[in-house]
């Protein structure tokens, strides 16, 4: 869609593509600023302005999506200070009623008091579940601000900080964590440091073997940290098999306990998949690792990885944590993407066990493949889910109900 300059209607664009230039994460990442009239895909329900805002049209407030994909909510490209744009749905559900200039001037308080520097410069505003806030400072220091969605498992979240200490200290490309978390006034807010960046195209062969060595280079890292495992707990919804067959979903607006009957086989799926998980996870090291990880949370340069955004984390066995990232890790704004298919799934954690530099028992296989398979089955729940609010994916549905046999059964030499 694009806006009429004139009238400030909005009209359909047939074929349009998502432009580069944009970030449509909730990640604070910001990539190179465009210039000229912006277009989407007519299947992403968004709106685009001229001005270099977008946002959802009136939907439900705020909904966000299974592994925070797909669907951002309010977004500057950093033409011009962008606090004065009207309060998105995420930062509705996050922050309540209020006014931007009311929203700014409690962050630009909150900046003074904990960064030492006010607002002065408002670069985008982003967020599916979270609230983003890409900011500079009077200081000329860019920084991310995130107001967390509630509930907030504050020692969940001060382990990720630790995490990301941790991580900077070693050389990892990973935000430094600013301030935070803290509650204040109902909501829970952190800050780090902005890294530029471009997002690569998770489908080129060599991008995932870099994503792959990524996952497993942090893995290894935290492992210095063992705390972390009990104070990371299992990690965001989307990793919560044990929960089965769905979790208590990440947006009170999705419903997941009354699946309809003709999508009864996801139920099936659901519990087979984490009945695998648990049955050859026995006795398995549990380390700590990024919860989301795949190319969209990434930047690229020159074939190094550059940042890596969005941090969460969960706790698990190694091949469950490589096996969550292979059911996505292609999905970014620059190449499409979406959930892997079998092929690439396996193409990924034959990656990921070079990159290891042993290969897994056949156990620790079959757990990787049942952690693909759930989260296949969560993305498409989610979208039967969305389905009563226009919102729902029909190929994601499709391509879990026609490969689920070939994802449960993942091999490869």
């Amino acid at each position: 869609m694009e806006r009429d300059g004139t009238t400030g209607r909005l009209r359909r664009v047939p074929g349009g593509r998502p432009l580069r230039g944009f970030d449509e994460e909730d990640d604070g990442h910001l990539e190179q600023p465009w210039t000229g009239v912006p277009v989407l895909d007519d299947s992403r329900r968004y709106v685009v302005t001229l001005d270099g805002w977008w946002r959802s049209p009136p939907d439900p407030a705020g909904v966000a999506h299974p592994r925070g994909r797909d669907h951002a909510q309010a977004m500057s490209t950093g033409s011009g200070d962008g606090s004065s744009a009207e309060i998105s749905d995420t930062e509705r559900a996050v922050h309540g009623a209020v006014t931007s200039d009311q929203l700014r001037a409690f962050l630009d308080a909150w900046a003074r008091d904990r960064l030492g520097a006010g607002i002065a410069e408002v670069r985008f505003r982003a967020g599916r579940i979270d609230a983003v806030w890409g900011v500079e400072l009077r200081d000329g220091r860019p920084v991310v601000i995130k107001a967390h969605r509630t509930p907030v498992d504050l020692e969940a979240a001060r382990a990720t900080v630790d995490a990301q200490r941790a991580l900077a200290a070693a050389g990892f490309p990973c935000p430094l964590p600013l301030a935070g978390p803290e509650e204040l006034d109902g909501r829970v807010l952190t800050a780090e440091t902005l890294l530029p960046g471009p997002r690569p195209d998770g489908r080129d062969p060599a991008v995932r073997r870099l994503l792959a060595d990524g996952l497993a280079h942090h893995v290894e890292i935290l492992r210095a940290l063992p705390d972390l495992v009990g104070r990371a707990g299992p990690g965001p919804s989307w990793c919560r098999y044990q929960d089965g067959p769905w979790p208590v979903p990440h947006d009170t607006l999705v419903d997941l306990r009354s699946t309809p009957d003709e999508f009864g086989w996801l139920d099936a799926l659901g519990r087979r998949a984490a009945d695998q998980v648990l049955e050859h996870r026995v006795d398995a090291e549990v380390v700590t690792g990024h919860a989301d990880w795949y190319a969209g949370n990434t930047a690229v340069v020159d074939g190094r990885l550059v940042g890596v955004f969005d941090w969460e984390l969960v706790a698990d066995t190694e091949a469950v944590i490589a096996g969550f990232a292979a059911s996505c890790y292609a999905s970014s704004a620059t190449g499409g993407g979406g959930l892997s298919t079998p092929e690439e799934a396996v193409a990924f954690l034959q990656d990921y066990e070079q990159v290891r530099g042993q290969p897994w028992t056949g156990s620790e296989r079959r757990a990787a493949a049942g952690a693909v398979a759930w989260i296949l089955a969560f993305n498409a729940r989610w979208q039967v889910a969305l389905v009563e609010h226009g919102l729902g994916d029909e190929a994601t549905i499709a391509l879990v109900r026609d490969r689920q046999e070939d994802y449960l059964g993942l091999s490869w030499t």
